[in-house]
C-alpha cells in the first residue's frame, strides 16, 4: 500500500499504506462523524492496520514480535539487557513490555470493531466498498485475537464497538477455543470478500490468501487437520491469484524483491517517511564487533542466530547463509547475523524501507505437509510438499519415514525455512516443545535454560489489567 494514513477515530497508533501518498494525521472525530462515504470507510480500514505495523515493524518503539525469537532455540542477543521472556524470569510483577503488547492489541481489536460497526448496514457505503473494508477489518481483528491467544490463551473477547477504556470489570476471559472458533468464522467471511490480488496503490492490503493463511494457522492450533489441509491446498493452487514458490530462496529477501510472487502478505515501510525499526534489531552494533573496513555497523545487534541453531542445518543447505553473516571473509564477527531481515548489513539505524513479510507460500506447503502427516501419516502428497521446499534449499528429498520421524522433519524444516519470521515461539508452543527447545540452546542462553518451565508457554496477564478488570484471572505459574 505504501501510503501513510492516520484514522481520526479510536486509532492511537499510525497506519501505513502506499509510498506514493503521504497524509498528515487529522484531528480526532467521533464515529458518528465518520463513515459517510466509501472513501471514509477505506480510510478507516487503513487505520485498522496500525497495530499490525506496531507488532511487525517496531513502530511503537517497544518490544515487537521480532524480539520473541529470543528465548527459543534460534536466537541470542548481543546485549545482556533484561528480557524476561528470554530469561524466563517473567512474573506477575515483572512483565517487561507485555502491558504495551496487551494494550495495543486490544486497541487494534477496538479499532476493527469500530470499523465493522460503522460500515455494516450503512447505506452511505457501496456494497463493493463494504466487502473490501469488512474483509480487511475481520481479518485484522482475527489476527489481533490470534496474537492475544498465542500470548495469553483465554482472553476477553468482544465484537462490538466498545471503547477499550470503558470495559474494565465487565468482560471475563473467553475460552481460547471459543475465540478461535470466532476467528475461523470471521476469516471465512474475510476470505470470501477479499480479492485474491491487490494491485497498484493497494499493494500491501490483506488479500483472500492472507485470510486463508491465518485460518490455516488457527486450524493447526485446533488440530483440525482435514480443514488445515483443505485450506493450505487452496492457497497453493492460488486460483485467481499470482502467488507461487520462487525458485531461489535468496530472491525473497531485500527491498528490491518486495511484493514478489512468494509473498502472500507483507507490511509496507518507506525510508524517511514511514521507516521500519525492525531491521535495527538484526544489524550489527559496532561496540560488539571488530572494525570492518567499509561497514558502518550502526544497528543494535539484538537478534542473532545461535551457534546451536546453525549447527542443526544439513550440509549444503542454501538457506543457512541467510542466517549466518559473520564478517567480510577476512575479518570475522563474534556473532552470526540474520540477513533475511535486513535490506543490507550497512543500513542506517531506524530508517529502513524494508517491508515486513508476514505470510509467504512456503509456509502453506509446510502447513499442508504437517496436517497431512497428522491425519494420515507421511503420504505421497505430504512428501511432495516438504520435498519441494527441501529441493529449493539444495537438499535431497525425504522418503521412508515413520509418522513421528516425518513430524520431526516438519519441525526442522519450519525452523530452517521460517526462522525469524515471527512464528518460531508459537510453533514450539503449539507442539509442546518450548522447554525442550530452550534447554537445547543452554550454551547461548544458560539463564533461560535454567528457568524455563512448561507454564511459560503462556505469559502473565498484566497486573494493571487485573486491577482494572476483576473478572480477569491470572495464568497458572504466575
Amino acid at each position: 500500500m505504501k501510503k501513510y494514513l492516520a484514522l481520526p477515530l479510536l486509532i492511537i497508533l499510525c497506519s501505513s499504506c502506499n509510498k506514493q501518498l503521504i497524509e498528515k494525521p487529522k484531528s480526532f472525530l467521533s464515529p458518528n462523524q465518520f463513515f459517510k462515504s466509501d472513501d471514509e470507510a477505506r480510510q478507516a480500514a487503513n487505520g485498522a492496520y496500525a497495530t499490525a505495523f506496531y507488532m511487525y515493524g517496531g513502530m511503537g518503539g517497544a518490544v515487537d514480535l521480532g524480539y520473541w525469537s529470543l528465548g527459543t532455540d534460534i536466537a541470542v542477543s548481543t546485549t545482556t539487557g533484561t528480557y524476561t521472556f528470554r530469561d524466563y524470569t517473567m512474573s506477575a510483577s515483572a512483565i517487561g513490555s507485555l502491558q504495551n503488547t496487551w494494550t495495543n492489541l486490544y486497541k487494534g481489536v477496538a479499532n476493527c470493531n469500530m470499523v465493522i460497526s460503522g460500515v455494516t448496514d450503512n447505506a452511505n457505503i457501496s456494497e463493493a466498498a463494504k466487502k473490501e473494508v469488512l474483509g480487511q477489518s475481520l481479518f485484522l481483528r482475527s489476527l489481533y485475537y490470534y496474537m492475544l491467544t498465542c500470548f495469553w490463551g483465554d482472553v476477553p473477547m468482544w465484537l462490538n464497538a466498545l471503547n477499550v477504556d470503558e470495559i474494565g470489570g465487565h468482560i471475563p476471559r473467553t475460552p481460547v477455543d471459543s475465540v478461535r472458533q470466532q476467528m475461523i468464522k470471521d476469516l471465512k467471511v474475510a476470505a470470501a470478500d477479499l480479492p485474491p490480488v491487490w494491485t497498484g496503490s493497494d499493494l500491501g492490503r490483506a488479500s483472500k490468501w492472507a485470510a486463508e493463511m491465518l485460518m490455516c494457522h488457527v486450524y493447526l492450533w485446533q488440530k483440525d487437520w482435514a480443514d488445515a489441509m483443505a485450506v493450505a491446498q487452496e492457497i497453493i493452487e492460488n486460483k485467481g491469484g499470482n502467488n507461487h514458490l520462487l525458485a531461489d530462496y535468496g530472491d525473497i529477501w531485500g527491498e528490491a524483491n518486495e511484493y514478489n510472487a512468494e509473498d502472500i502478505w507483507e507490511l509496507d515501510f518507506t525510508q524517511n517517511t514511514h521507516p521500519s525499526k525492525l531491521t535495527d534489531r538484526y544489524i550489527p552494533r559496532q561496540v560488539d564487533e571488530p572494525v570492518i573496513p567499509g561497514y558502518n555497523l550502526t544497528g543494535f545487534g539484538l537478534l542473532t542466530s545461535t551457534p546451536e541453531f546453525l549447527a542443526t542445518f544439513e550440509p549444503g543447505d542454501l538457506r543457512k547463509p541467510w542466517y549466518d553473516w559473520h564478517g567480510n571473509g577476512t575479518i570475522t564477527t563474534h556473532y552470526h547475523y540474520v540477513l533475511k531481515q535486513t535490506n543490507n548489513i550497512n543500513e542506517l539505524r531506524t530508517n529502513s524501507g524494508l517491508n515486513s513479510i508476514v505470510y509467504r507460500m512456503a509456509d502453506a506447503y509446510l502447513m499442508y505437509a504437517e496436517a497431512a502427516n497428522e491425519l494420515n501419516g507421511p503420504t505421497d502428497d505430504a512428501y511432495e510438499k516438504i520435498n519441494v521446499i527441501r529441493k529449493r534449499a539444495g537438499l535431497p528429498g525425504l522418503s521412508g519415514l515413520s509418522q513421528e520421524q516425518f513430524r520431526q522433519a516438519i519441525m526442522d524444516e519450519r525452523k530452517w525455512e521460517l526462522s525469524f519470521e515471527f512464528q518460531r515461539r508459537w510453533d514450539l508452543n503449539r507442539w509442546g516443545k518450548l522447554v525442550e527447545a530452550v534447554k537445547s540452546n543452554a550454551a547461548s542462553n544458560p539463564e533461560g535454560a535454567k528457568n524455563v518451565r512448561s507454564y511459560h508457554q503462556l505469559c502473565p496477564i498484566p497486573p494493571k489489567e487485573i486491577a482494572l478488570n476483576p473478572a480477569l484471572t491470572q495464568n497458572p505459574g504466575y
